[in-house]
């Protein structure tokens, strides 16, 4: 899960410098790109700060930050995925070494958090560009989303714990 959401936060502020650098003159940036209809994580992403009606200054402010820190994001996020990858693979091969496991965890701990440390960085440079009602929209934008995945979480854990009954039903 955390890995993906590395790589969600890598392709997500990729996909916010393509789309935040255009917006035409006079225009909001919600009304110079074409619509995401909410589609996949990155457009989700998008949306989100479609919907703060950013001025054409802000979104080639939010650009310029994304384009100085895109290589590093896309590094920080490839070595978690590797590291995160070894670890999956420490895990699944025979026979049972602790240490082994022990390392390849502490390797995906640290590459983790970096890209946290630098995702953190990159939301507050992109955070003190707004103002203070688009910092209070987008934290709502944030909980209804975040509320809206735990519901959906909890309804496949139901029924995951449904299964797992009633395959140890007697």
């Amino acid at each position: 899960m955390s890995t993906n959401r590395g790589l969600i936060c890598a392709v997500a502020i990729g996909m916010l410098a393509a789309g935040v650098a255009c917006p035409v003159s006079g225009e909001t940036n919600a009304t110079a790109q074409r619509p995401h209809k909410g589609q996949g994580l990155g457009g989700r992403f998008m949306a989100e700060f479609e919907q703060l009606n950013l001025t054409a200054d802000q979104s080639q402010q939010i650009a310029s930050i994304v384009k100085l820190n895109q290589e590093s994001m896309k590094a920080a996020a490839t070595q978690w995925q590797e590291t995160r990858k070894a670890l999956n693979h420490q895990i699944q091969v025979g026979p049972f070494d602790e240490q082994s496991v022990r390392a390849a965890c502490k390797k995906a701990a640290a590459a983790g958090e970096e890209a946290t440390v630098l995702r953190a960085k990159v939301a507050g440079q992109i955070r003190a560009v707004l103002t203070s009602d688009q910092q209070a929209a987008l934290d709502k934008i944030r909980a209804d989303a975040q509320s809206s995945m735990h519901k959906r979480f909890a309804k496949g854990r139901g029924k995951m714990d449904k299964q797992i009954d009633d395959h140890s039903a007697p």
